[in-house]
């Protein structure tokens, strides 16, 4: 089991927009934010070079581009034909700026699918893969033009049907990452009964695949107001050794390293002190 355990005495931050530089006592190590859309998502209106200066004016240490792919291509998904030129203009920020910026990507888990997802994501030269459920059978249930689907469930099944996905998810071993691990929070729909056996379930399954957890600040953004995972299921993660790293899902660049600052609270809280740095699908634990 990693080491994921801390020895200090509390959490101190200043304000996010001037930079983050004190976290138990000491100077901030590594501030990543691994989960920026770009433009090349259809859903997104970001430029690479807006991302980078956002990312150094709130003192992140690097960025991962992970923009979004589905072997369906939904109408938010990179289109197919644009992969090279998406490997392209990352690989030209890199040499042209010193700031480092990771290669990634957040491809959708579609259950069968496995042998599509796989010629993707053993492509040459990126340094993570991010796995997300946005869909239960034909459902994008994080749709806000979907929504009225919610009333059709029993959430306490619903909630058993989402976390099934991210198991079979991470068993596939096709990721590095799993995106907002309970995105399925997102509108506010939760269980009136304990659920606790499917998370524990869940995390044991991360643990086993030996997968990385995202703590995604963008739930803050939605309805739910919550980080994605909340403190329960982040410390079932922390106490079974899962290793988590950063993402804000910014489409747009101010989102880039947004509310980090709560998010680096709320690890610190469950026991982490490091966070998990990426390179050529490799991982490293870094002190915060």
């Amino acid at each position: 089991m990693p080491d994921l355990h801390s020895g200090g005495r509390g959490f101190k931050s200043r304000p996010v927009h001037m930079r983050i530089v004190l976290y138990l006592g000491r100077a901030v190590c590594v501030l990543v934010d691994y989960h920026v859309h770009t433009s090349m998502s259809k859903d997104a209106k970001s430029e690479l070079v807006d991302c980078i200066k956002v990312a150094k004016n709130r003192g992140l240490t690097e960025i991962g581009v992970s923009d979004h792919f589905h072997v369906g291509e939904p109408s938010y998904s990179m289109s197919h034909d644009k992969l090279p030129e998406y490997i392209n203009k990352v690989r030209l920020l890199q040499t042209s700026d010193s700031f480092p910026v990771k290669l990634g990507m957040e491809v959708d888990f579609i259950p069968h699918l496995e042998n599509q997802i796989q010629e993707i994501t053993k492509t040459n030269g990126f340094d993570y893969f991010i796995g997300s459920i946005h869909f239960i059978d034909n459902w994008g249930f994080d749709n806000p033009r979907q929504i009225a689907e919610f009333q059709k469930w029993n959430i306490a099944e619903l909630y058993a049907t989402y976390f099934g996905l991210v198991q079979q998810c991470a068993q596939s071993k096709l990721f590095d990452i799993i995106a907002h691990p309970d995105l399925i929070k997102k509108f506010g729909y939760k269980p009136n009964i304990d659920v606790t056996d499917i998370l524990v379930e869940t995390v044991e399954v991360l643990e086993k695949c030996n997968i990385c957890i995202e703590v995604n600040t963008s739930g803050l953004r939605m309805p739910c107001r919550e980080i994605y995972p909340n403190k329960t299921l982040l410390k079932m993660c922390f106490d079974h050794g899962v290793p988590a790293t950063l993402g804000s899902d910014a489409h747009t660049p101010e989102d880039v390293g947004r509310d980090f600052d709560q998010a680096v609270k709320l690890l610190k809280s469950v026991g982490y002190d490091r966070i998990v740095r990426f390179s050529d699908r490799k991982k490293e634990l870094v002190k915060m």
